[in-house]
């Protein structure tokens, strides 16, 4: 079965990240899952001088583990951000989930996730669900499911608490264009069960290119939905990212 002890291990790492909406997960998953054992760390960094002053970081760890119809990785990343003095990003998260395949290209989801952000005065999101995962082949997966979350913001010197039931549907493709690139494609979509027009959505483009066996450079596009967002920012981010990964 899965060693939790590196799991346990890992967690304790994975504190120095303080305890985004969903974090993409799927196109690391998608190199992780047939592999007894597989780690992913990476580092995002940005920055400007002169006129501006800006400098981004953004760090992540992944590790996973996989043993005949088991399988469970822990994912987690810390972003902070600051523009002439100013913090304009302070993000984290935790995800952890476990696959029980019921055949070759069938699991059952359980799934577990908390994450912060300053900078959206969330205070603390908590998540647990349960999903349905399909491998439609070597490079496309989707999965249906459904989970519990629990807000907490804090505006104005007060919490606001929300706890809402939520369908998760996502779908995934991941496909090596050559030997050295990998292009990858992960949709979610989120909508409130008790209430449909309330519903968010996501969607990553990421490209990655190998420049020795364990080392690669990857470019991210991401575009977030939140058609009730519970402050006055806006519903549509963009985000994009540039870094290196390490795998062994």
């Amino acid at each position: 079965m899965i060693r939790l002890s590196t799991f346990f291990v890992l967690l304790l790492l994975t504190i120095t990240f303080t305890v985004h909406a969903i974090d993409e997960t799927e196109s690391i998953r998608q190199r992780s899952q047939n592999k007894p054992n597989f780690t992913n760390l990476s580092i995002d960094l940005s920055g400007k001088k002169g006129n501006s002053e800006t400098e981004n970081v953004e760090l992540g760890i992944y590790h996973s583990e996989r043993f005949e119809q088991h399988f469970g990785y822990i994912m987690a990343t810390r972003e902070y951000s600051k523009s002439n003095g100013q913090k304009n990003a302070d993000n984290s998260f935790i995800h952890i989930r476990y696959n029980y395949y019921i055949s070759d290209n069938e699991a059952v989801e359980v799934f577990a996730q908390t994450n912060v952000d300053d900078f959206k005065s969330l205070e603390s999101r908590k998540l647990i669900g349960l999903a349905y995962r399909k491998e439609v082949n070597s490079t496309s997966s989707f999965g249906v499911g459904i989970f519990n979350e629990h807000e907490e913001y804090l505006v104005n010197n007060e919490t606001l608490s929300f706890i809402q039931n939520r369908m998760n549907v996502y779908w995934v493709v991941s496909k090596k264009l050559n030997e050295l690139v990998t292009l990858s494609n992960t949709i979610y979509y989120q909508p409130n069960i008790e209430s449909l027009n309330d519903w968010r959505a996501y969607n990553k483009l990421s490209i990655s290119s190998k420049l020795t066996d364990n080392i690669s450079m990857k470019f991210g596009l991401q575009v977030e939905h939140d058609s009730k967002p519970v402050l006055n920012v806006e519903a549509t981010d963009v985000s994009y990212q540039a870094g290196f990964e390490i795998e062994f």
